[in-house]
Order: structure tokens, then sequence, then C-alpha cells
């Protein structure tokens, strides 16, 4: 009854019993999904990892910045939250 109303809705659900009457068609449609599925859970991992990437730099910099502004391993690790050990060892790789 929606269907008559909006004709996508209609042009939608025609599709879907064509697709539904060959097990063929099911079968390519259904791959399809998934590849679909598939490549966007690639992408959102990959922009995941680059989002964790560039916060871990930024926080590294940040780091390097406070230092080179006089600023003891303790405040740095305070304010960023970060280890005292973990600022210390990025100060190292910082340094050289």
């Amino acid at each position: 009854m929606i269907a008559e109303k909006n004709p996508l809705i209609e042009e939608a659900y025609c599709k879907l019993q064509v697709m539904s009457e060959d097990e063929g068609n099911r079968m390519i449609y259904e791959a399809r999904l998934k590849a679909q599925r598939d490549e966007y859970s690639r992408i959102q991992g990959a922009l995941q990892r680059g989002l964790e990437q560039g916060r871990r730099e930024g926080r590294e910099e940040i780091i390097l910045q406070m230092a080179t502004h006089g600023m003891g391993v303790k405040d740095i690790a305070t304010i960023t939250q970060v280890s005292e050990q973990a600022v210390g060892s990025i100060l190292k790789q910082g340094n050289g």
C-alpha cells in the first residue's frame, strides 16, 4: 500500500521482487552488497588508523614543544595525560 503512494518505493519493491524470483540474481546482489560493505569497512579502518596516527604525532609534537619551552617531564605528563616514562621516551626520540 505504501509502495503505491511513493514511486521510488514502488520501483525498489518491484526490483526486490524480481531479484527474489531468481536465485542467480540474488546471489549476485548479495555478493555485490558484501563487497560494498567490505570496502566500507576497509575505508573506515584506514580512516581510524590515520586519525590515531595523527593524534599520536600531534601529541608527540606538543610534548616536544613543551620541553623546548622549559617544562619538566612531570608537568608535561600531567598536562598531556601521558605517563612520565612515555614522555621521557618521546623526548629521547625527539632529541636524536
